[in-house]
């Protein structure tokens, strides 16, 4: 198969699928983490004064990491599927070419 210039196997698709579902994974892990962090920090800066001034400049940035890291995930764990599926389209229009000769 080629697209974009680029010729691609069933093996080499097949490939890209895992090594997209590693990274949904490995994003997924560290988005996990990110808000466990958070909220340790959250915790350890308090509800006083300085903690409430601190999440007041810092909390909507903090925020927005935790959901740029959710999000990539997200879009990593869906272009793992298209992946699979064009896997499995390749392979069996390979397997029906094939067939035929």
């Amino acid at each position: 198969m080629e697209f974009n210039g680029a010729a691609y196997s069933h093996s080499h698709l097949h490939r890209l699928a895992s090594a997209a579902d590693g990274m949904a994974g490995d994003v997924s892990g560290a988005h996990t983490e990110f808000e466990a962090s958070s909220g340790a920090a959250r915790a350890a800066v308090g509800d006083d004064d300085y903690g409430r001034t601190y999440w007041q400049a810092h909390g909507q940035r903090l925020e927005n990491i935790g959901t740029g890291l959710q999000l990539l995930a997200t879009a990593l764990q869906e272009q793992e599927k298209r992946l699979q599926r064009v896997s499995k389209t390749y392979k069996a229009g390979e397997d029906a070419s094939t067939l035929r000769t």
